[in-house]
Order: structure tokens, then sequence, then C-alpha cells
């Protein structure tokens, strides 16, 4: 039979191992959610930064045809 302290000794052995890994886990899913967070706040100021495109490109439409409008 097994003795209890090398039994002790393998269960501490194992614990550590999957407390690394559960530490490691842990970190590399943290830091990919902080990356998705920065891209969607990227996205959200690209989004941002494409509409107030759109709109400076319609006023500008706007008065272009104002502009011919008043010389016609």
């Amino acid at each position: 039979m097994l003795s209890d302290e090398f039994l002790n000794q393998i269960f501490q052995n194992n614990q550590e191992k999957i407390d690394r890994k559960i530490s490691y886990e842990y970190h590399k899913r943290l830091k990919l959610i902080k990356e998705q967070k920065n891209e969607e706040r990227e996205n959200i100021k690209q989004g941002i930064i494409a509409e107030l495109y759109y709109k400076e490109g319609f006023k500008d439409g706007i008065d272009f045809i104002i502009k011919h409008m008043k010389k016609l």
C-alpha cells in the first residue's frame, strides 16, 4: 500500500500543476477579454468617425447644390 505521506506528496504536486494551469488559463482569458474590449472600442470609434464624415459630406453636398441653384 502507498503511505499517506506519499499520497499527500502526489496530491500536492498535482495541485500545484493544476493551480499553475488555472492561473495561466485565467490570465490568458483575461488578456483576450481586454483585447476584445479594445477592438470593440476601436470599432465604435471608427463607426463614429465614419458617421461624422458622412454627415460632413452630406452638408458639403447640400451647400454645393444651394450654391449652384443660386447661380441659375
